[in-house]
């Protein structure tokens, strides 16, 4: 009893606390996730002011190549001379109007630079790429990724592709030149119309400003890639700038690492967490940010406690209930002892009270009516009163495990009319008569104390609740088991209570104008003694009063 109740309040203690757990962890895992959510727009929003800053630098370039371009000269000896003066220039390729070259002159000569830079941006010359609006190339003009900074897919062909010749072109073009200078745009045709050109050679990105200048020509112009980069790094944070586990890299469009910043470096398998595009026309280069996300790791303490706490709380609840249900019990323990002790104390008397009035019955004067009754009454009560010392001391030795029987040779016939004996006074007074069948006359080997104590209890009732009617024994013998049915003809017992009625202390009614005493553990105990003996103690359903079947299995 007291394991269960150990363990029922175990589970009453732990499923609730379980239950808590699991809230905190799923609230800690929910407060995780916001952190990093949080966090990771803190980091977006870094890159995208990095990512504006080198936009700002581009656009700085275009007001300076638009400030250069003014008042191109003509003659091929004044283009080498300005390009000579002025160092934004790396080579300079001029068409006209018609979108033939001009300079480098395809007539005069040309310098072995100069033959190598028309070689390398043939295809752009020669299929007039520079100067076309980007949607009749083929490029990406999609308005959201344009919004967001992301760089158009590369596709295969002429357009967008990692390429090692002159036909492998990206174009990006704009009319006017924003702040940071927009993925894509579309240049007129309008005189002083000017945009970026972007292509691969040489296994990396070329970028070429063009501008469509007032007397009709088309001035393009090579930045060199290497002051660019340089002018680019100049705008991003320093080496070793950021602090932490994490680091920020300029990727380009082969994904190879251009420069790097912050303390920490990550392992070579580590993947960026985080990427976010230049603007054009550097949109095939991103910024790649990788680290850790500074979260708590498991519960937040104030939460940890709170679940402490309340674990305390219910652990110290169930201590409490605990030790108040042990205490009852025990208390109850007590009192059965008490109880125990008692009517082993009361046997002796009782045994001698019921020994002197049948003595006293054998001396009266026949004639002596009155006397013989109160002396009837007398041995009738301390029958009753036996039979209840007797339940109470099995009831008793079953709640300890001590019950056994004691198998001696006997007859049951004998038995049951020793029992019908017992009780023919007082069933007499009742009203109630007996019809015995005997047909179990051989000698077998039972408990006939045992046999008589659930017999008594079975006649007890219909002495109790069967008044003013016939009630039939039977029996009837096997060579290995014994049946003995009693039927009464009293009110019977409802469908609904045919187990309950053998539960301990249980009684179909407990009105004090029945005028019926008992304890309610007579049936009870009679079913614990039939299936000591290999039998059972059942209730058949009748149309009319109660009938019991007494089934025991010879030893």
């Amino acid at each position: 009893m007291k394991l269960r109740l150990a363990l029922v309040l175990a589970v009453l203690v732990l499923a609730p606390l379980a239950s808590l757990a699991w809230l905190g962890a799923r609230f800690a895992a929910d407060a995780r996730a916001e952190v990093v959510a949080r966090f990771d727009e803190v980091v977006r929003a870094r890159l995208a002011e990095q990512a504006a800053a080198v936009g700002r630098l581009m656009g700085e370039k275009v007001k300076a190549l638009v400030a250069a371009t003014d008042g191109f000269p003509e003659e091929p000896g004044d283009i080498r001379d300005r390009v000579r003066r002025d160092g934004r220039f790396r080579f300079v390729l001029v068409l006209d109007s018609e979108g033939r070259r001009v300079f480098p002159p395809a007539d005069g000569p040309v310098s072995e630079a100069e033959e190598a830079f028309v070689e390398r941006t043939r295809g752009l010359w020669q299929g007039r790429a520079l100067g076309r609006p980007a949607a009749h190339r083929g490029e990406d003009t999609h308005p959201q990724r344009q919004q967001q900074g992301i760089a158009p897919p590369l596709a295969k062909g002429n357009q967008m592709t990692l390429g090692n010749g002159p036909g492998d072109v990206d174009v990006i073009q704009a009319a006017a030149p924003p702040t940071p200078v927009p993925l894509t745009t579309v240049a007129t045709a309008t005189a002083d119309a000017h945009g970026w050109h972007v292509w691969y050679w040489g296994g990396g990105l070329n970028l070429m400003f063009w501008r469509r200048i007032p007397d009709g020509r088309l001035v393009a112009v090579e930045v060199d890639r290497v002051q660019l980069l340089a002018d680019v790094v100049a705008r991003l944070p320093d080496t070793g700038s950021e602090g932490g586990e994490e680091t920020t890299a300029l990727i380009d469009s082969a994904g190879e690492v251009i420069y790097q910043w912050g303390a920490w470096t990550p392992a070579p398998s580590q993947a960026p967490r985080i990427l976010h595009a230049l603007p054009a026309p550097l949109a095939a280069w991103r910024l790649a940010w990788t680290g850790t996300v500074p979260v708590p790791a498991g519960m937040a303490p104030g939460l940890l406690i709170g679940l402490v706490a309340i674990g305390l709380a219910l652990a110290g609840l169930a201590v409490w209930f605990y030790r108040e249900s042990t205490r009852a019990l025990r208390e109850a323990a007590r009192r059965v002892t008490f109880v125990n002790q008692v009517s082993h104390e009361l046997k002796t008397p009782l045994t001698n009270i019921r020994m002197y009035a049948e003595l006293l019955a054998d001396e009266l004067d026949d004639e002596d009516d009155r006397a013989a009754r109160h002396v009837a009454i007398i041995e009738g009560e301390s029958q009753r009163l036996s039979r209840l010392i007797g339940n109470i001391l099995t009831f008793a030795r079953k709640q300890r495990e001590t019950l056994r029987l004691r198998p001696t040779e006997a007859v049951i016939d004998d038995v049951i009319r020793d029992a019908i004996e017992g009780f023919a006074p007082s069933l007499e007074r009742c009203g109630v008569a007996v019809a015995f069948e005997p047909g179990a006359p051989a000698t077998v080997r039972v408990d006939a104390d045992a046999l008589g104590q659930i017999l008594g209890n079975l006649l007890s009732n219909v002495e109790k609740y069967a008044h003013g009617g016939p009630v039939r024994i039977t029996a009837v013998q096997t060579p290995t088991d014994t049946t003995i049915t009693v039927h009464d003809s009293g009110p019977g017992i409802p469908r609904g209570d045919r187990q309950r009625v053998f539960e301990p202390f249980e009684r179909l009614s407990d009105a004090l104008e029945e005028g019926v005493s008992g304890t309610g553990i007579g049936l009870g105990i009679a079913r614990d003694l039939a299936r000591l003996h290999g039998g059972d103690l059942t209730l058949l359903p009748t149309e009319r009063g109660a009938a019991f079947e007494l089934r025991l299995r010879h030893a």
